[in-house]
């Protein structure tokens, strides 16, 4: 008789954690390490060169925006806690492994009757993300979360043609948003491996990128490009 009230007890705790799955916990939570590609696009805002011989007037040239479209590689570390109502809260760290070069644009300065183009790409690299990422588990093996957090990127711009090759790099902070979605694909007692699609918006403050060249005289180049990304992900995780 013991045995059958322990039974029917359990059945009981049971059949109430199933009716109200809030009280069942997350297959998510805790540490979790994972690595994803996709599509990826980087671009500046229109921006123009400011171009000074040593001792004269500084010119201004043509303005051009400057895109890029790769595939990214996007490794991902974090730790997920459990809250309440089925609500989670992550904290995570995001880094691109891979840089990304933009096309190609020929700046002139007509303002002192050029009408050479010197071709310039900018190098998109080294961007960390940092970010808090509320979620939803729709069951203990689905979950839908946000990510909120800040962006840090390597901006170097570089000429590839004529006589000198200007380049500088500048580190651009600014700001993430991105949602996404985790499946899991196998559950053990302590850890399980886990597929997820995202999708991710990061925007960056104007770079302050300056340089020497030395063809001629010699002087100055200099440039002040607004950057921002999205991308697309798809990947695996492990949840430890």
């Amino acid at each position: 008789m013991n045995f059958v009230k322990q039974f029917a007890a359990l059945a009981v705790l049971g059949l109430g954690t199933a009716a109200n799955p809030a009280l069942a916990q997350s297959a998510f939570t805790g540490f979790y390490g994972q690595v994803s590609t996709g599509y990826e696009h980087n671009s500046t805002k229109s921006f123009s060169l400011v171009g000074t011989d040593y001792g004269r007037t500084p010119n201004t040239s043509t303005s051009a925006a400057l895109s890029s479209d790769n595939m990214p590689l996007v490794l991902g570390l974090g730790y997920t806690f459990d809250l309440i109502d089925r609500f989670t809260l992550g904290v995570g760290i995001d880094y691109s492994a891979l840089s990304q070069d933009t096309s190609t644009a020929g700046f002139s300065y007509p303002s002192i009757g050029s009408t050479t183009a010197y071709d310039y790409h900018v190098t998109v690299s080294n961007r960390l993300n940092v970010f808090l990422s509320p979620g939803y588990a729709i069951d203990e093996s689905k979950l839908a979360y946000l990510k909120l957090g800040y962006s840090n990127q390597q901006l170097q711009f570089a000429q590839s043609n004529c006589c000198s090759t200007p380049s500088n790099k500048a580190n651009v902070s600014g700001y993430l948003i991105g949602l996404g979605y985790k499946q899991m694909i196998s559950v053990g007692s302590y850890n399980g491996l886990y597929g997820f699609v995202e999708a991710n918006y990061q925007a960056y403050s104007d770079a302050d990128l300056s340089s020497t060249y030395t063809d001629g005289p010699g002087g100055t180049v200099s440039a002040n490009p607004a950057s921002r990304a999205y991308n697309f992900l798809l990947g695996v995780g492990y949840r430890f």
